[in-house]
């Protein structure tokens, strides 16, 4: 009985990856059809977005399980970690930026700080929305599966990281317009994402675990989406010389991702130790 439910629970698990990876290339096929639609907002990005929630749903639904969705906010004993899922994002993009000022690789010219926060403002509104769709398919269902099935950290890391970024092939191969390939091809683009979302996944797995529940994540999807999004890729009003953006770039630069895994393995050891606390037997 125990391993007809493990097989059955790895079955769903290889069904949601298997549908997450095609949900976007089923919208390439969809906009392939329905010709005559705005290229920023297409049906096939619809489908691509809420494919991999809505199957997370179902196989829910066919389960009968729903203990480990992580939709109660959970925030007695957890507002530091919100607070800290608000603040990740800006203290990295302050570090880096501040460090590319000092050396001289980026340029603040572009625009007004005024017209950033404005915008800041309706992304993460309009962002808050749109990761609550990814957030809990990622961690409201990919990660706790994984857990469920008693993957190690570094696995359920690397395929939760992955499976987020491989989800992003069709975005980046085919829905975003070529203005965003300047400077990287889509494959390069696509090739980052695995590198940088493996990384950041260590962050959302961590905040997901500590509080058991998916909010905390979508708040910190939706600073992420609002302030360094908004500041590099958004409105323009950071830019870097080349090495600048290799390195400093909040978004993708060496740094931040140095500074996004460790502030992940942070979380994890604070995570490690309290569960050991509470394992341990009171006198």
């Amino acid at each position: 009985m125990f391993d007809e439910k493990r097989n059955k629970r790895r079955y769903n698990l290889l069904i949601f990856i298997i549908v997450v990876l095609l949900s976007g290339w089923l919208g390439v096929l969809l906009d392939s059809i329905l010709t005559e639609q705005s290229e920023d907002n297409s049906l096939g990005m619809g489908l691509w977005l809420v494919l991999p929630l809505l199957t997370a749903i179902l196989l829910r639904i066919i389960s009968r399980d729903w203990k480990d969705i992580g939709i109660k906010p959970n925030f007695k004993g957890n507002i530091k970690w919100y607070l800290v899922s608000l603040v990740i994002y800006p203290l990295i993009t302050i570090i880096t930026v501040g460090f590319a000022l000092l050396l001289g690789c980026t340029d603040l010219s572009n625009g007004e700080m005024y017209t950033f926060f404005s915008l800041a403002a309706v992304s993460v509104a309009g962002n808050f929305i749109k990761n609550i769709f990814e957030e809990f398919a990622w961690r409201g269902y990919l990660t706790p599966k994984l857990i469920e099935l008693k993957f190690n950290d570094w696995l359920i890391y690397l395929i939760s990281g992955l499976v987020w970024a491989l989800w992003h092939a069709a975005y980046y191969m085919v829905f975003l317009p070529n203005d965003y390939f300047e400077s990287i091809s889509r494959m390069g683009m696509l090739l980052t994402g695995c590198v940088l979302m493996v990384c950041w996944t260590v962050m959302y797995v961590e905040i997901y675990r500590l509080t058991k529940s998916v909010w905390p994540c979508v708040l910190m999807h939706a600073v992420e989406d609002a302030f360094p999004t908004v500041l590099v890729t958004t409105s323009g009003i950071i830019t870097f010389t080349k090495n600048g953006d290799f390195w400093l770039n909040p978004i993708s630069g060496v740094i931040a991702t140095v500074l996004f895994l460790g502030i992940g393995l942070l979380l994890r050891s604070f995570r490690v130790k309290k569960e050991l606390a509470l394992q341990t037997p009171r006198l």
